[in-house]
This record gives structure tokens, C-alpha cells and sequence, in this order.
């Protein structure tokens, strides 16, 4: 009885740190992505490519499908604002109902 409760609580564990993977690399990517948006040759496309780039390559392609750049004026500067959209791996990495929600946004400088 006392193995099932503690399979229980690590396996909840287990679970939790593989979310929490999740949300960080989805908001690195989103972060990534606006600063590299913001380059002087780069436009919003550009940062959303290269969100989705590195989310495929640290996850997989279906968390990748739901980024948005938009073009923001941040302290009175033109930036740029990566959201991405993606389930919560709720049993191993499959997403059931849940949702993160993240962001990352950069000021374009010159």
C-alpha cells in the first residue's frame, strides 16, 4: 500500500517537472524569437520561424503551431511580441485540456 502512494507521488512529480520543461522551452523559444524579430534585416515572420524552430527541435512540431509575432511600441520604441499558445502535457507529453500561454518580447534599437 505504502509503494502504490509513493509510484503515486513520484510519478505526480515526474509529471510536473516534464510541464514545467514545457512552459520554460516555450518561453524561451518566445523569447528567442522576438529578439531575433528584432534584428535589423529580421521582421515579426522571421521571430516566428525561429520560434517554431527551436520548439520543434526541443519538443515537437505540434506544440509549435500556435506562435503569433505582433509589432508593439515598448517604451516608445517599434519591438516586437512572441506569443505562443500550446497544451499542458497532462499524461506523459500528450496535452489534454490545459493550456500555456507565453510570451517574450524585444525592443528593436537604430
Amino acid at each position: 500500500m505504502v509503494s502504490a502512494l509513493l509510484i503515486a507521488v513520484f510519478l505526480g512529480v515526474l509529471q510536473l517537472t516534464l510541464a514545467l520543461h514545457v512552459r520554460n522551452t516555450l518561453l524561451d523559444a518566445a523569447a528567442n524569437g522576438a529578439r531575433y524579430g528584432t534584428l535589423a534585416d529580421r521582421g515579426p515572420a522571421d521571430g516566428v520561424a525561429r520560434a517554431q524552430e527551436i520548439i520543434t527541435g526541443a519538443l515537437n512540431a505540434s506544440y509549435a503551431t500556435n506562435v503569433k509575432g505582433t509589432s508593439v511600441t515598448i517604451g516608445g520604441q517599434p519591438g516586437l511580441v512572441i506569443t505562443v499558445r500550446a497544451g499542458v502535457p497532462m499524461i506523459g507529453m500528450i496535452p489534454l485540456f490545459a493550456h500555456f500561454e507565453v510570451s517574450g518580447e524585444a525592443v528593436r534599437y537604430g
